[in-house]
């Protein structure tokens, strides 16, 4: 009954938006798990670790860049989709968890390759052999990074950031006949 009144209140206003105009009106999404204290704090370390992750990739990009050969594209690529994924988790998009992890293990992979490719060159007759073994050593972050990296964003897609709940407000617009105010279902 209370629905009838709202659809020919507004009709008579010039406002008719018809049923679905009307309910989604009066219904509010809530997302109850970002409102929880452990889905905050793992959405903080997920965006600090893909942060501390892009940092690193960035020094060894710019500290070996004449030494590397086709990695130097590959790198800026892997910095600028970690900034994409930064900005989409602080938005609370929780279905970039699992491409950045897809990602962090793709990293992980070409990392732990090149670590001991890099402690190789830290000898006589290379270029710059002292800054190999400081590349290498970074290199071995980078790999651990991408594991602490795969770990929170998995256990930050398991939290259901994105589960919905409707709950329905009364209508302030529509007609009050001194009787119960119950939401529309």
């Amino acid at each position: 009954r209370r629905l009838r009144e709202t659809i020919a209140a507004l009709r008579a206003e010039g406002r008719d938006d018809g049923l679905l105009g009307v309910m989604a009106r009066n219904v509010e999404l809530d997302y109850p798990n970002r409102d929880k204290a452990s889905s905050k704090v793992m959405r903080l370390v997920v965006v600090v670790a893909l942060i501390v992750s892009s940092v690193l990739i960035g020094i060894v990009s710019v500290r070996g860049w004449d030494l590397m050969q086709e990695a130097k594209t590959l790198n800026i690529a892997f910095i600028a989709i970690n900034v994409i994924f930064i900005v989409q988790v602080l938005r609370w998009s929780r279905g970039v968890l699992p491409m950045a992890a897809g990602i962090a293990a793709f990293v992980a992979i070409f990392s732990g390759v090149s670590i001991t490719s890099w402690y190789q060159r830290d000898a006589p007759g290379y270029a710059d052999a002292a800054l190999s073994a400081d590349l290498g050593f970074l290199t071995t972050l980078i790999f651990a990074m991408q594991i602490v990296v795969i770990v929170v964003t998995i256990t930050a897609f398991s939290q259901n950031w994105q589960e919905e709940v409707e709950r329905t407000v009364p209508d302030a617009s529509g007609p009050s006949r001194g009787g119960s105010q119950d939401p529309v279902t």
